[in-house]
């Protein structure tokens, strides 16, 4: 997609040029001109209660227009409406663009009187330029709440104002936010999600399932009939209903049939629960956050998606921290996924971008100096036979000289060295990694333990990412390479030898973090592992 604020046909010169003119300054462009004044140095300007923010951008937007109104009488006013409550559907505020006051100002600047005119056209303006601002960076600051956020904010190469000038007066402010809308699958998959989530809130939302007891398949008890209700409510799994009556609080809605155990089980998938149709403490909790809850995961979800998900190239891999699933995404579709092991709460996976630069198949695993002190150490006090019995080497921390393991005094606190598990079934890493080399010694790789993928709750590495189905990941990276083919891998694996293969082009590598998204079709959301939510969702809404 072309840069959103790329050459236009029509300089910012020539335009201010014309306009200044062509136009002979009337009340009304007075009026303009001395509100905007108040803008001038940087200065925030205030009307009534509310403060405009756009104090940088509207005198040069003005005086670029020779003090003429943008928004009133104009097919520009009608567009930035429909904009700003397309904003809204992004999962905005109508706050965050002053919209029932400019409603308001607008209905006042039908009397023709020039301030009253003025003043619903500058709130416009500056309701526009914070609309583009959201939707392009995001309107929280991700820097500020993660100290270790490297995302760079795409980089606006002409004067903002004279781009929004040009639109106005060419193309129109839709086809400026067409320029500025971001055009990736989840997306707008989310945007479809959040309006779902967002009537079903306005229409009351859906019960709270009483908890005193766990309800399970074959039982009869009025919570059950009201399980079923909270299901049809959410509109995730109509044949919730089963076979029992319709009418809610009969005999038929109390008794958990074989239908209702099915949707009960379709939600668990959703919410990343055991999906055994048994509605415990856990199934419970997820069944009890209301429908507002789910809208403002969904709001987050926009929000974060705003933050990344430009200038990303034609295929990227994107790690999902909190839903723990990684995705392989081609010209914004998800054409591969596969389940993840995460970090857990303890040693959480840092969110970053990066690029997959090569893989290393076969590769050792050089036990970070934590893992060693809390994990290993303890291990080998324990089992003298541990090191030799999962293929470790030991190598001197300074110089990385081999030593003899029974040489070690591993009673103390810290021996000086560093353990280097040898290529094989047993490693740690499994048989492959992919690795884009960062400050946070994070990357993706293969796993021995392949039982976690069958756990619901996958948050449990020490910070890297592992992946169920590796070389699959593997061939996709590499497919295209006329030098690289499924027998040469396994050739590879094979011998046995740390081997090197290098990307043709490095692969970006998003590590994020969504408690809600959608996936094949279906709305899934998690219980914020990390306790991440709350923070962003309170900048979000300030």
């Amino acid at each position: 997609m072309p840069h959103v604020f790329s050459v236009m046909r029509i300089s910012a010169l020539l335009l201010a040029l014309c306009l200044s003119g062509s136009l002979v300054a009337g009340p009304v462009e007075e009026e303009i001109e001395k509100l905007s004044a108040s803008f001038r140095g940087g200065n925030a300007g205030t009307f009534a209660d509310a403060r405009l923010n756009s104090a940088v951008l509207i005198p040069a937007f003005y005086a670029g227009r020779g003090h003429a109104p943008a928004w009133y009488g104009t097919p520009a006013g009608d567009q930035l409406f429909a904009e700003l409550n397309r904003g809204i559907a992004q999962g905005f505020r109508p706050a965050d663009f002053n919209l029932a006051w400019l409603y308001e100002l607008s209905d006042a600047a039908r009397s023709g009187r020039p301030e009253d005119i003025a003043a619903f056209d500058l709130v416009a303006t500056d309701a526009a330029i914070k609309l583009i601002h959201h939707v392009f960076f995001g309107k929280v600051d991700p820097a500020a709440l993660d100290s270790d956020w490297n995302f760079s904010k795409p980089v606006i190469r002409q004067e903002p104002a004279a781009v929004l000038n040009e639109f106005i007066n060419g193309a129109g402010f839709s086809a400026l936010m067409a320029r500025v809308d971001i055009d990736a699958l989840q997306y707008r998959q989310l945007i479809g999600a959040l309006k779902k989530y967002r009537d079903i809130a306005d229409s009351g939302g859906w019960p709270p399932v009483p908890d005193h007891t766990v309800l399970k398949p074959g039982i009869t008890d009025p919570a059950v009939a009201v399980l079923r209700e909270r299901l049809l409510r959410e509109g995730a799994a109509r044949e919730a209903a089963g076979s029992a009556a319709a009418s809610s609080g009969t005999e038929g809605d109390a008794f958990y049939d074989a239908g209702l155990a099915e949707a009960v089980k379709a939600f668990q998938t959703r919410h990343g629960l055991d999906a055994d149709g048994v509605v415990g403490p856990r199934t419970f909790l997820s069944l009890n956050r209301t429908a507002g809850d789910r809208v403002n995961q969904l709001r987050l979800s926009l929000e974060r998606a705003r933050w990344l998900m430009r200038d990303l190239g034609d295929e990227f891999v994107l790690v999902n921290i909190a839903g723990a699933r990684t995705y392989y995404v081609t010209s914004d579709d998800t054409v591969w996924s596969t389940r993840s092991v995460t970090g857990s709460a303890y040693r959480k996976t840092p969110v970053f971008r990066d690029e997959i630069r090569y893989m290393e198949f076969n590769p050792t695993w050089t036990v970070p100096a934590s893992i060693f002190r809390s994990d290993k150490l303890p291990r080998i006090r324990e089992d003298p036979g541990y090191l030799s019995r999962n293929n470790y080497t030991v190598v001197r921390s300074d110089d990385r000289s081999p030593v003899d393991a029974a040489a070690v005094n591993w009673a103390a606190n810290n021996p000086g060295v560093t353990l280097v598990q040898q290529p094989g079934p047993q490693n740690a890493l499994g048989l492959v990694k992919f690795m884009f080399p960062n400050v946070h010694a994070v990357y993706l790789h293969d796993t021995n333990e392949r039982s976690l993928f069958d756990r619901s709750e996958r948050n449990l590495s020490s910070g890297c990412v592992r992946l169920e189905y590796p070389f699959e990941l593997a061939s996709l990276l590499m497919e295209g390479d006329p030098d690289w083919s499924l027998e040469r891998m396994n050739a590879i694996l094979d011998s046995g030898k740390t081997t090197r293969i290098n990307l043709r082009e490095p692969v970006p590598v998003l590590l994020t973090y969504w408690t809600a998204w959608v996936e094949d079709g279906s709305v899934h959301f998690r219980e914020d592992p990390y306790d991440r939510d709350a923070a962003v969702l309170e900048a979000l809404n300030r």
